[in-house]
């Protein structure tokens, strides 16, 4: 019980902190990089790192992230400007929550498995290929499903260019995530690696 509780904690904190720093940080890393004259809001609006924290709760809590997701998705919500509409608030979180758990239900049913390299047996199990998959398919159903939502139900209609970024954000910010964990597995790696070459 204290475990799931404090790993829902851990999803919501992650989530709330990539965000922030997709909006606060890497615009300061954009002004800082080309200067503070260069048209940074258009970058920064494109890379959602939440969606990348997103996809690996779910890829390693499965249905238990969701909840911790939702929760998230809601406090984002109060706590950030320029937010969507209240009265979307909820149908957009629970998209966003599920999207992830939708994809790799998906890819589980259509019996797509780790990405074994089967004529090659000695070869290391691909780590990054699910989540990377998944997070691209969570991705396009959650703009078009945000995109159902606003088209049906929102107060104004959106263009089609908004939901084309919305889906590049999500995917630069997942990629954005899995490198930042391929780069840190890579290095713990080595440093076991050769702290087991040193015995």
């Amino acid at each position: 019980m204290l475990a799931s509780l404090f790993g829902g904690g851990l999803v919501i904190f992650w989530f709330l902190l990539s965000y922030a720093l997709s909006y606060q940080g890497i615009d300061e890393l954009i002004k800082a990089i080309f200067g503070p004259e260069f048209n940074h809001s258009v970058i920064s609006f494109l890379i959602f790192l939440p969606h990348g924290v997103r996809v690996i709760a779910v890829y390693f809590g499965g249905w238990r992230a969701i909840a911790p997701l939702f929760v998230a998705h809601l406090l984002l919500y109060q706590l950030f400007s320029g937010m969507p509409p209240q009265n979307a608030h909820l149908a957009l979180a629970l998209l966003g929550s599920l999207s992830p758990y939708i994809a790799f239900e998906a890819m589980r049913i259509s019996n797509l498995n780790a990405y074994y390299r089967l004529d090659q047996p000695g070869l290391r199990r691909n780590q990054f290929g699910p989540p990377l998959l998944a997070g691209i398919l969570a991705a396009i159903l959650n703009a078009l499903g945000s995109l159902a939502f606003f088209l049906f139900f929102g107060p104004e209609p959106r263009g089609l260019s908004f939901y084309f970024g919305y889906l590049l954000g999500d995917v630069l910010g997942l990629l954005i995530i899995l490198g930042i964990l391929f780069t840190i597995s890579r290095a713990t790696d080595m440093i076991f690696k050769s702290q087991k070459d040193g015995d």
